[in-house]
């Protein structure tokens, strides 16, 4: 070399716009690779070399390469505005749009590699090859001296047919490694829109194009502006719609082109380790803004679906101010540009939620009715029943998993929408004349009919319970089951107990007065006793002991230990001017002592009935419970038209893959 090359640049650029410029690798070798495509080249090899310990990329082109000159002036200078200082922003030879601008993209290299070794030549000249090391240029910047890259022999393997320039990333840092994975050619794919015969870029010989991308396989509808070729899309043409492309407001117009599309599972959207559930924006064919969908996420659930591509070359205009940062990883937020790009934007998302809910319509509705009952019942309504019918399989078919998922939802959707129909027509039985009797009585056949289905529905749920208390026969195991569910579960005890209504008020009053009865109990009453609660249930109230497994009792004891709680209750009940009806079950492991035969206990059971207190065994309370629900399943065979449908649903099949 005729003279000393000479880094020019400050500290503080190193820093923010070298080493924490970037955070992965695919960004970087873009930057890389934007500055091959401004060089003019047709081809960049990108090779990842796994011999050596830490790994090196090597990034070559066959573009215009460096003299020493244009090496000092437009490499090693820091900052060095293409576009400003040549003629024009295209390139010489290509004629192509300059991706560069402020000339900080080489510095990206550093984010990655400690060590990045030029190699260059231009037209019939020497190689040229410098070394610059980032402690060596950190070092110099500090002793405010100047950085002077070494000069060093190129590596023997690297070989030139005619001009271009390779750079060699080394020393690369620990994170490096995870994104040198078999994804680097789909990330690479994701950040250009320019690769073509004229263009082509390669990752360990294997060239890189925009199928690599993946997007389109996996969209189900997508919007698309200006001369974005929609027969890129994969599934059925239907589902593309083609939009306006033009951005203006009162004095300014623009257009932009490209694509936003929908998948059809979230989870679609989970490329390798990389999220694309974004918008990217792209200028001059390169990714200039990673994703301009996070600023809208108060959008709503179904931006979780979304992706897009849109390429606003307006944005990088030459004769206009850098609508980017400095830190090149967003946009100036109060650009004129850039504001119209996000009202275009915001417009599209609308619309695009819009027609989602319309698609989700059309194939909730295709989906449903390939279950023949489903279709059936479908076909019996009309008007805004049927609009309405068809909103509910769009939301099922939004919402479902799986198809066991699917009948699930089919079934209680129907159910609802039936429930809710009916609960209209009692709201018109006021403007009914007496004339009109046979419409009355239909119109209550039909509500009998959907109670009958609810319960059935509640009923089979009630057996699942129930069976399961069946399968344990260890009276230990039953006591830890039946203690966690008797008390929520009343309809254990009798089926007419839904569910508890006792105030909040009076159930804290009466836990107190209990807890101050059970203080007074003998160690061997406490040791027997499980627990003890009030619950009040159809306007009775109850009290419920439960024993322990072990314990076997008799008729006086047990009478004598809830009387105490049935007078403190009462004097609650009193208190609270509420009416002291109390019935009193004990529930008990064993038989009582004194039912030693049929009479004795039928003795017993009269003496505990005239005090309102009903000894129940674990087993005779599940015996019970599973016959009087089994018997409701069994005689109600014929349950209804609604029913009939339920069953037909829970019975189809669908066709494997579907």
């Amino acid at each position: 070399m005729s003279k000393r090359l000479v880094l020019n640049i400050d500290l503080n650029v190193l820093n923010h716009l070298g080493l924490n410029l970037y955070s992965n690798v695919p960004a970087v070798l873009a930057e890389l690779i934007a500055n091959s495509w401004d060089a003019d080249a047709t081809r960049v090899d990108i090779t990842v070399d796994q011999k050596t310990a830490n790994k090196q990329i090597f990034i070559k082109d066959n573009g215009c390469g460096m003299n020493e000159l244009e090496l000092q002036e437009k490499f090693l200078n820091v900052g060095y505005q293409r576009r400003a200082n040549e003629a024009g922003d295209l390139t010489e030879k290509e004629h192509r749009p300059v991706m560069g601008r402020k000339g900080i993209g080489k510095l990206s290299a550093f984010s990655i590699a400690e060590i990045v070794q030029v190699v260059t030549r231009k037209d019939n000249n020497d190689l040229l090859s410098i070394k610059l090391e980032v402690d060596k240029i950190r070092e110099a910047i500090n002793n405010k001296e100047k950085y002077y890259p070494a000069v060093v022999e190129p590596p023997t393997e690297i070989q030139f047919d005619g001009t271009g320039t390779v750079l060699i990333l080394s020393d690369l840092k620990k994170r490096v490694n995870v994104s040198l994975d078999i994804h680097l050619s789909q990330r690479i794919a994701r950040r250009f829109s320019i690769f073509s015969d004229k263009f082509r870029v390669f990752i360990n010989d294997k060239e890189v194009t925009l199928e690599d991308r993946g997007y389109f396989k996996i969209l189900e509808f997508a919007l698309c502006y200006g001369d974005f070729e929609s027969s890129k899309f994969t599934h059925d043409q239907e589902h593309v719609v083609k939009r306006e492309n033009l951005i203006q407001n009162s004095s300014k117009k623009f257009m932009i082109n490209g694509w936003i599309g929908l998948v059809e599972n979230s989870g679609d959207l989970q490329s390798g380790t990389d999220n694309i559930n974004k918008i990217s924006i792209l200028a001059r064919g390169k990714v200039a803004l990673e994703d301009i969908l996070e600023s809208y996420r108060e959008g709503g659930l179904y931006t979780k679906y979304v992706i897009g591509e849109l390429e606003a070359d307006f944005l990088d205009l030459t004769d206009k101010e850098d609508i980017a940062t400095s830190s090149r990883q967003d946009f100036i937020q109060s650009d004129e540009r850039y504001i119209l790009l996000r009202k275009f934007v915001k417009t599209e998302l609308d619309h695009l939620r819009q027609c989602r809910v319309e698609l989700k319509d059309v194939k909730g509705e295709q989906k449903a009715l390939e279950i023949p009952s489903v279709k059936d019942w479908y076909e019996t309504l009309k008007g805004d029943r049927r609009n309405a019918a068809k909103k509910l399989f769009g939301k099922i078919n939004q919402i479902a998993v799986d198809n066991i998922h699917r009948k699930t939802l089919y079934k209680h959707g129907i159910l609802a929408f039936e429930h809710l129909h009916h609960k209209e027509k009692l709201n018109q039985l006021d403007q009914l004349d007496i004339e009109e009797l046979d419409t009355v009585v239909t119109l209550f056949s039909e509500l009998d009919d959907i109670e009958a289905s609810w319960y059935y529905q509640i009923t089979e749920g009630r057996l699942d319970v129930i069976r399961k208390l069946a399968q344990d026969v260890d009276y230990d195991v039953l006591e830890r089951i039946i203690q966690e569910h008797v008390y929520t579960h009343l309809w254990l005890l009798d089926p007419s107990w839904d569910r508890a209504t006792e105030t909040p008020t009076l159930e804290k009053t009466v836990t107190t007065a209990f807890e101050a009865v059970s203080k007074k109990l003998s160690d061997e009453e406490k040791r027997g006793r499980i627990d003890i609660r009030y619950k009040k249930t159809l306007g009775q109230h109850v009290i419920i002991e439960l024993k322990r497994a072990s314990v076997i009792t008799n008729t006086h004891l047990l009478m004598g230990q809830v009387e105490k709680y049935k007078v403190a209750l009462k004097k609650q009940l009193r208190e609270a001017n509420e009416p002291d009806s109390i019935e009193i079950i004990c529930l008990v492991g064993r038989e009582l002592q004194d039912w030693y035969d049929s009479e004795a206990r039928d003795e017993s059971e009269r003496s505990l009935a005239a005090k309102h207190i009903r000894v129940v065994t674990y087993q005779k309370m599940i015996k019970d419970a599973e016959l009087q629900y089994q018997q409701y399943l069994e005689k109600d065979k014929d349950r209804g038209r609604i029913q009939k449908i339920l069953d037909a649903i829970q019975e189809y099949e669908y066709p494997e893959n579907s």
